[in-house]
């Protein structure tokens, strides 16, 4: 056979095959009608009641105390190194004594000169 021959014999085939009606199928047996559900009576919804409930209060945070502030009195050949050193036993805090103390010099620290200790 030749090929448009072929071709032609196979879509005939094809639209044969297509063509057929499929049976349909047939119902035996019906279902039995549903019967209407009774409807329960419930209870109708209360209104709800609110107590009067007073606003939440802010939460207040304690307020910071900075630490009790000591005072000390300069002696003969203090520094502020050695206070620091033997007050916090570290001298590196003599800044923080002379941050507390803006109005003195650390390298003019008089006897009997009163101060803050931080």
């Amino acid at each position: 056979m030749n090929k448009p021959m072929t071709f032609v014999l196979i879509v005939s085939l094809a639209v044969a095959v297509g063509c057929q009606r499929k049976a349909k199928p047939e119902l035996s047996e019906v279902p039995p009608p549903v019967e209407p559900v009774a409807v329960q009576d419930y209870p109708q919804p209360q209104a709800v009641q609110f107590e009067d409930v007073a606003a939440p209060q802010p939460v207040v945070s304690p307020v910071a105390v900075p630490p009790a502030q000591s005072t000390y009195t300069i002696r003969k050949n203090d520094t502020l190194w050695k206070i620091a050193q033997s007050h916090y036993g570290d001298g590196q805090r003599w800044q923080d004594i002379a941050a507390a103390n803006p109005g003195i010099d650390p390298k003019k620290l008089a006897v009997g000169q009163t101060i803050v200790l931080p």
